[in-house]
């Protein structure tokens, strides 16, 4: 039983979603202004990128069902993108998201046509199959796509006169970067929460849990699943084009086929069915391709261990198997669990309810069939 309970929708309820919000996006704005370091300032860039990227994923497999291994695609999608744009033909960094956004919505409707007839591993395979295609195609256009040696932007992104940090006195462009990112990633949670609140997330919802049943009352099924690919594939390419405005310069190694498995071991393990999830799950991630890859590049330079991939890749897997026995519902649905032992939020009855309850009365003297 927990200590306190809050009824939802109440004025306390209210105040505590506020008060959290508004606590965790102050910590959010203050903490590169704390940190100082440009490395984990960009650190802290890169978690916030791939949170977007894990959000979009989340959309697909948690909310609606769907198994995907290809967003590496599309995450790579929206960085050549961008890179592109800014270094052909001189667009600003931020103009080419919307770009982005329409290229990788047509290219996820697309890919989500297979996913009208099937589903399970049939359609993990033809995922796997376009996250594995990605970067031959990146390599067979040379000219256009910088093959194998990459392609990189001629300058950073530049804050405006108007920014409220000066980059020159604090930690450089690395504030720059990371608070353009932290906007647009901001907006991007707005949206998936909207998406996921509305008629069209309560639709997802029916697909993923029965689609009969949903094809039944009237939900078209093709349409929704369509449209999960599409939000999640536009999701990725985000991610990809913050990626770009973090570090500009792309690879056709940077959006290979270990991104989308570590995606997906990340989604679970932040917690697939919630939104707040990509974030958590996007802190596992950065540490994994980050400080284990490191520590492990440093273990090879002093005893001639495995390479730094093998024991990420080992770690990844031992931690999704933690994760599916131990903690099914990810860091989220944990930290729910700690939360409900000291408070509950229960759900408010509707309103006039005690009016339309039926009155209890004797029925004592009422005949029955023995006394007829």
């Amino acid at each position: 039983m927990a200590a306190v309970t809050i009824e939802e929708g109440s004025r306390a309820h209210r105040s505590l979603r506020w008060g959290t919000a508004a606590i965790g996006a102050a910590l959010l704005v203050v903490l590169p202004l704390v940190i100082g370091d440009v490395s984990q300032i960009e650190t802290l860039t890169q978690m916030v990128a791939y949170s977007v990227a894990i959000l979009g994923l989340g959309l697909l497999t948690g909310h609606c069902g769907q198994i995907s291994l290809g967003h590496s695609a599309f995450v790579g999608l929206g960085a050549y993108t961008t890179i592109i744009l800014v270094a052909d033909h001189n667009w600003p960094y931020l103009a080419t998201i919307p770009v982005s956004v329409v290229i990788c919505l047509l290219a996820g409707a697309l890919v989500g046509v297979p996913a009208l007839r099937i589903r399970g591993l049939y359609l993990a395979t033809v995922t796997l199959a376009v996250a594995a295609l990605f970067p031959v195609l990146v390599d067979k256009f040379p000219s256009f796509t910088g093959g194998p040696n990459g392609k990189f932007a001629p300058h950073e992104m530049a804050a405006p006169d108007w920014f409220f940090v000066d980059p020159y006195t604090v930690t450089g462009p690395a504030t720059d970067h990371y608070y353009a990112v932290l906007a647009v990633a901001g907006l991007m949670f707005l949206v998936a929460a909207n998406i996921v609140r509305g008629r069209v997330g309560r639709a997802m919802h029916a697909v993923r849990d029965a689609p009969l049943s949903a094809a039944a009352s009237g939900i078209r099924v093709a349409r929704v699943k369509i449209f999960a690919f599409a939000v999640s594939a536009a999701f990725a390419g985000v991610a990809g084009s913050l990626l770009v405005i973090q570090v500009p310069a792309v690879s056709d190694s940077r959006f290979d086929l270990y991104l989308s498995i570590f995606l997906l071991v990340a989604l679970i393990a932040g917690g697939s069915g919630s939104i707040l999830g990509a974030i958590p799950g996007a802190v596992i991630f950065v540490v994994l391709r980050t400080y284990m890859a490191d520590w492990a590049e440093s273990l090879d330079l002093l005893g001639g261990r495995p390479d730094g991939g093998q024991i990420v890749g080992i770690a990844s897997g031992a931690l999704l198997i933690a994760f599916v026995f131990l903690l099914p519902g990810g860091v989220v649905d944990g930290l729910g669990k700690l939360r409900r032992r000291v408070l509950e939020i229960v759900p408010r009855p509707p309103r006039g309810w005690e009016a339309h309850r039926f009155p209890v009365t004797d029925r004592s003297d009422q005949p029955t069939l023995e006394r007829a």
